[in-house]
């Protein structure tokens, strides 16, 4: 019989060792200050379940200690690390000090310790997974217009059923299709009538993301049948599959949205879409985005000093004018990234899965390339220049999705754009 509290010291002395290691670890270099207070009160839960090893105690010490740990979202990496790291130090302790008669069943104590953490986490893990799955059905019908998404819908309708086959809570009759090609998913997109998703560069990669999803779910299922399998290791396949599935819900959102942009009227100076489908088209954008956990930003520019140009060179060159910068939009930005002419001389951008520092980028180069510009009108060359405001839409913290949300967000672009104007105009802020 292992007598731990001869060991705790040292235990203790390993994890404060262990906390400094970490300090700047890439699973926690987001957390603040308080989170570090959190991993504090883990360590001390931790030792304690050493501290029980062998007692009565050890079962409640356990459960408390793992439901802080999944409570406070401590990362399973992070956890089964510490175990492991202290097992190779109390080993190679006793090692180096001959006392060889602890060293089996304190591997095994601390084995089994791992084991456990590893079943809890990967439970979690699977609860998580299947939740997440039905909140982003749940933003899927939301959707005023599906389009291609009901087929992303299917495809995470697929992924349920593979969960509760691994959860065990899977209707008898279920079943999982593992040929790609079969399907609802694969049947549409093996279909021959739709060539305008063959002929699109995102075919291929849909498709092969398609195949390694259907290799992943099949590799995994197998392991699970097997019931050899390593938690950890299925934390891992699961982690990929998530991170596959959101990559296809990704590649369909872009063919989505060059669809819905070949459909829709258009502003017949421009060839933009109009302001009246903002609120519907963003609604749609937002509810697609946290069915895909990605984020969208929006790009509000105005031409500078446009009432200028009119007057110098009268109305029918400021169309002109605007109907270049309309073009280079449309030359600069994605095909699948919303132009909306706003007003008169003024654009509103939508881009899908984008961060905010991609829009930025975007704006700067919208910014340098406006001003280079050249139009010709009646022999004269008329340069202009444009100030534009960006925003980031952090779809994290938005619920619920209402017109009062898409008045907030516009109001917040054009408080950007005011700022660029204010601070000397041909700028970006």
């Amino acid at each position: 019989m292992v007598y731990w509290n001869r060991y705790l010291s040292k235990i203790k002395h390993i994890l404060d060792n262990f906390g400094d290691d970490s300090r700047n670890s890439e699973c926690l270099i987001s957390k603040d200050l308080s989170y570090h207070q959190i991993l504090s009160s883990q360590k001390e839960k931790l030792i304690y379940v050493c501290e029980c090893f062998g007692t009565s105690d050890e079962e409640n010490a356990f459960e408390e200690y793992i439901y802080f740990c999944m409570h406070n979202d401590i990362p399973y990496l992070y956890v089964t690390s510490e175990v492991t790291k202290i097992a190779e130090a109390l080993l190679a302790n006793l090692a180096d000090e001959q006392c060889y008669d602890d060293m089996k069943p304190i591997h095994e104590t601390l084995n089994h310790l791992e084991y456990r953490i590893s079943e809890e986490y990967y439970r979690q893990f699977l609860r998580k997974l299947s939740s997440k799955n039905h909140l982003r059905l749940a933003h899927l019908a939301n959707l005023v217009e599906k389009h291609l998404m009901i087929h992303y819908q299917h495809h995470l309708e697929w992924m349920l059923v593979l969960v509760s086959m691994l959860e065990g809570t899977a209707d008898p009759e279920s079943h999982c299709e593992f040929n790609p090609t079969r399907c609802s998913f694969g049947q549409w997109l093996h279909n021959p009538s739709i060539p305008y998703i063959v002929n699109t560069s995102h075919f291929n990669d849909i498709q092969d993301l398609h195949i390694l999803l259907h290799q992943l779910g099949e590799h995994i299922l197998a392991l699970y049948h097997s019931g050899t399998f390593e938690h950890k290791s299925m934390i891992q396949l699961l982690l990929r599959l998530d991170y596959t599935s959101l990559e296809i819900g990704n590649e369909i959102a872009i063919i989505n949205d060059m669809l819905i942009i070949g459909e829709y009227t258009k502003d017949p100076m421009t060839g933009l879409l109009g302001r009246r489908l903002l609120d519907k088209i963003m609604m749609n954008q937002i509810e697609i985005a946290k069915a895909t956990e990605s984020n969208c930003s929006l790009i509000m520019c105005d031409l500078d000093y446009f009432k200028t140009i009119n007057d110098q060179y009268g109305h029918l060159a400021g169309d002109s004018v605007i109907q270049n910068f309309a073009e280079l939009l449309q030359k600069t930005l994605r095909k699948s990234d919303f132009i909306f002419r706003f007003g008169g001389e003024e654009f509103l951008i939508l881009l899908p899965s984008s961060e905010y520092s991609e829009a930025r980028s975007v704006a700067e180069n919208l910014c340098t390339q406006a001003s280079l510009q050249k139009v010709n009108f009646d022999g004269q060359n008329i340069s202009y220049s444009v100030s534009i405001g960006t925003f980031g839409i952090d779809t994290d913290t938005i619920s619920f999705v209402t017109k009062e949300t898409i008045i907030n967000y516009v109001k917040s672009v054009d408080a950007q754009l005011y700022l660029a104007k204010q601070n000397g105009r041909n700028r970006v802020e």
